[in-house]
């Protein structure tokens, strides 16, 4: 090959390096994966409970996450691209994607840091070992844990029907569902203190076991005391808020409801 042609060859293999490596650099406005939320937390609490969005689009816009349905028929689940419904008879349903949701949060577990979670510990510890490996608590954050459970209390809330009362009322009735020993999967999403009003600051988690068969919002865990628990957890640094079309005329977001939120969140 003379001088001529390994010019021209070694320019060709420039250009086409050159555009494999643009290819594969982020598109214009794209910062990395995002929290994507539906609805207003406020607006839950205060009895906004009418869908917005639809199942279906809403598994488009991430593929892990937590909520609940429309006229709050019980709590959320994502998990792989899958919505389940734990319900406050103790069952999980997969619903069709025509569904909607008044309130949820997803998004993509794209490059998650991986954590090996001691044995014995509880939620708080959980929660602590998190956002030490966080570093960062003014950013969003989603985490998935498998592993086993020595005690886990989940709960769910029934159906309500117009005119609805608010989610503390609502929380009086919900279902409480204690497991001992069981196996499954911790889906988290955490806020930071600055989104109160918007959405939820901290953790807050749901819970499916191995089988997809029961589940719901988390009150508390305790990992079993003799196998530790992997943890994936992933920073988000974008959100992306989603209204409802005809907007959240009729409900009072005025009010501090922090107090409610924490109540509800707890249990109490």
């Amino acid at each position: 090959m003379n001088t001529v042609k390994r010019l021209a060859l070694g320019l060709l293999l420039a250009m086409f390096c050159c555009g494999a490596a643009l290819a594969a650099e982020p598109a214009p406005g794209e910062k990395g994966p995002a929290l994507v939320q539906v609805g207003v937390i406020d607006a839950l609490l205060a009895g906004g409970y009418d869908g917005s969005l639809t199942l279906g689009e809403l598994r488009s816009l991430g593929d892990i996450g937590l909520g609940t349905f429309d006229a709050l028929d019980g709590e959320m689940v994502v998990l792989d691209g899958v919505v389940h419904q734990m319900l406050a008879s103790g069952k999980v349903a997969r619903p069709a994607d025509s569904l909607t949701t008044p309130f949820a949060q997803v998004a993509r577990m794209t490059n998650p840091a991986r954590l090996e979670l001691p044995a014995g510990l509880d939620l708080k510890a959980v929660e602590a070992r998190l956002d030490a490996a966080l570093g960062d608590l003014n950013a969003f954050a989603a985490a998935r844990i498998e592993g086993r459970f020595a005690t886990l209390t989940a709960r769910s809330v029934p159906r309500q029907s117009p005119p609805y009362r608010t989610l503390a009322e609502v929380a009086k009735e919900q279902s409480v569902f204690p497991f001992a020993g069981v196996e499954g999967t911790l889906v988290g999403l955490r806020g930071p203190a600055y989104v109160r009003g918007l959405g939820v600051s901290g953790w807050h988690w749901h819970f499916i076991t191995t089988d997809r068969a029961r589940g719901g919002h988390v009150l508390g865990f305790v990992l079993d005391a003799a196998n530790s628990a992997q943890a994936r957890l992933q920073t988000l640094r974008r959100m992306e808020l989603i209204l409802p079309e005809k907007g959240l005329a009729g409900h009072d977001l005025t009010r501090d409801r922090s107090k409610e939120l924490h109540a509800v969140e707890a249990g109490q």
